[in-house]
């Protein structure tokens, strides 16, 4: 599971959350340091905020293959709608946003197969 999200308040207790319920868990708190994660491993699943510094969330979600199960949250859902619509397997939540929403959202996620485009 990849967690990206430049807020440490936001980050950690998202971070432990997931861990908590059985995922294995890698941060990064900018867009470059995501896309370096991402490229030493594929994750299974991955939650990304899209305001990020060093580059933009959006590039981290486009940046992973689909059928990977990401959750975009975001304060601004104008900016994640798009993405949603783009990417298959792809969700938004918006902040605030529940952990255990969050948590059942991902598992979803994760148990759905995904059609061919």
């Amino acid at each position: 599971m990849l967690v990206v999200e430049d807020e440490a308040a936001v980050r950690d207790p998202l971070e432990k959350f997931l861990t908590l319920h059985g995922f294995e868990v890698r941060s990064a708190a900018t867009a470059d340091a995501a896309l370096q994660v991402l490229a030493e491993r594929r994750p299974d699943a991955a939650v990304i905020d899209l305001r990020l510094p060093q580059g933009t969330g959006r590039d981290v979600v486009l940046s992973i293959a689909p059928p990977i199960p990401v959750i975009i949250f975001s304060a601004v859902p104008h900016e994640s709608e798009r993405l949603e619509h783009i990417r298959p397997n792809t969700r938004l939540i918006l902040k605030p946003f529940s952990l255990v929403m969050l948590a059942e959202t991902l598992q979803r996620m994760m148990e759905t197969p995904v059609p061919p485009k």
